[in-house]
């Protein structure tokens, strides 16, 4: 199951990057939720394509990358995602399906 799992968090990041977040719901559940630092996000897909349109707007030359991928269970991951200059440790929760239902980031560090 893990392969499955980082798969879905780099077709994630793919979608992302290519700016194509219509395609969200083929890795997002409906009622995906992310929290950002304890600070909620979105709670609905189509909060996260709004979500992520801004900041392609903020930040077009930024780029998401998955630097570390760890299995929690058949339900979570934990991975570790470069964004801006930043690096965040993020806590993925997948539903029976195996799309992303809760993302937890937390700032680990900003790059100098």
């Amino acid at each position: 199951m893990s392969a499955s799992h980082k798969e879905t968090i780099e077709e994630f990041i793919r979608i992302d990057n290519s700016r194509h977040v219509h395609h969200l719901e083929k890795v997002l559940d409906d009622h995906v939720t992310k929290e950002e630092n304890k600070k909620t996000a979105y709670t609905n897909i189509q909060e996260a394509r709004e979500y992520y349109s801004m900041e392609h707007e903020a930040n077009p030359s930024a780029q998401w990358k998955l630097l570390d991928f760890k299995q929690d269970d058949a339900n979570s991951a934990q991975a570790t995602i470069s964004y801006n200059n930043h690096t965040y440790d993020t806590k993925y929760t997948f539903n029976s399906a195996g799309k992303i239902l809760k993302i937890e980031s937390h700032l680990q560090q900003q790059q100098q």
